[in-house]
């Protein structure tokens, strides 16, 4: 089946569209489109028909880094998957024949090098029925692991699935030491509460040893917020009776698709309060009243598997005009994180 491209500015209907897709998730939205253009990103907007009849549309970005690529997601800003959002459902078969049609009409028509895609919508996709499909698709593709939750069970079922020992005991000990969550509601909020996260981040970064990413600065944290504000982002603060807030975290869905977990930290000092347990539990029940679907908790560190999170793999599929360009992907991410990060600091 033969389909066409064609780049679009965004309009109210192609996001009322998107909002209706079975694809859809809050990296669809247009909050989450104006947060990307405030992190300086050039975003890739294009029409997919077929037979002259809109089907869908692509997400993506543009960046020039000594060679012109496309990346669906925007790498470095904390966006987990983008690329195809059909109107109607499509097979897996089906998505990566259109991202070939689309790749090689980015190669001829846009004089693109190079197409990267993370699509949530191709998760587990060689683990179906034990195909290769990718091999068998001919294109490059690398395997990327992450935990997931499935919110759609009740609030009951939910707690049932926590670890009794690494989770229900730390949410029952920080609900006896007086510990309260805190919902930011008000536009008004939203800066200081950003400036608290920035600090608990920071925290977490020095026990960790590492400069962290540029989507964990204040402005960016800010510009995520605000974008997303109300209706699309959940921020929560864990405090003390005294109200001294000691952990944070940022969460990021629509209420009929695919939730983030986008960034959470706590104070070392606090830490035996067991704030982090607390503070992911009230994200999963507040997120699952909110209709969201699947909360994508992004890699699989050890300390989520007390979620009772199911492993989900997420190939990064990549079209490469030139065969040399495969082989240089860890290259050309490094490269986009020191421009991003030269970009930051200013």
């Amino acid at each position: 089946m033969t389909y066409t491209f064609h780049p679009i500015i965004p309009t109210p209907a192609m996001w009322e569209n998107m909002a209706a897709s079975p694809d859809c998730s809050i990296f669809f939205t247009q909050q989450w489109d104006e947060y990307l253009h405030r992190m300086g990103v050039r975003t890739l907007l294009m029409e997919v028909r077929r037979d002259e009849k809109l089907a869908g549309y692509f997400v993506g970005a543009r960046r020039w880094l000594g060679i012109p690529i496309v990346t669906a997601p925007s790498m470095g800003t904390g966006t987990y998957t983008q690329g195809l959002c059909m109107l109607q459902e499509i097979t897996q078969i089906e998505r990566i024949d259109i991202y070939q049609q689309l790749a090689r009409h980015l190669f001829k028509c846009h004089k693109t090098s190079y197409l990267q895609i993370c699509d949530y919508q191709l998760r587990n996709i060689d683990n179906t029925d034990g195909s290769p499909i990718l091999d068998e698709a001919a294109v490059h593709y690398n395997p990327r692991l992450t935990y997931s939750i499935d919110l759609r069970p009740s609030e009951t079922e939910l707690w049932q699935s926590l670890h009794y020992k690494s989770c229900k005991y730390c949410i029952n000990k920080a609900r006896k030491e007086g510990l309260l969550v805190r919902r930011i509601e008000n536009l008004n909020e939203i800066s200081g509460f950003a400036m608290r996260h920035s600090e608990h981040l920071q925290d977490m970064m020095r026990r960790k040893n590492s400069k962290g990413l540029p989507c964990q600065r204040y402005k960016n944290i800010l510009a995520l917020c605000q974008s997303l504000f109300p209706g699309h982002v959940l921020m929560l603060e864990v405090v003390k009776p005294d109200g001294i807030s000691i952990a944070s975290g940022i969460f990021a869905y629509t209420s009929n698709g695919t939730a983030t977990y986008f960034t959470a930290a706590s104070l070392e000092e606090y830490m035996h309060l067991c704030p982090n347990e607390l503070l992911v539990w009230e994200a999963m029940r507040t997120l699952h009243n909110e209709g969201a679907g699947d909360l994508i908790l992004g890699g699989v560190a050890h300390y989520k598997k007390k979620y009772d999170p199911t492993l989900v793999f997420v190939p990064v599929v990549i079209f490469s005009r030139y065969s040399i360009l495969l082989n240089i992907r860890k290259n050309i991410k490094q490269m986009y994180q020191r421009v991003m990060y030269r970009g930051n600091h200013q």
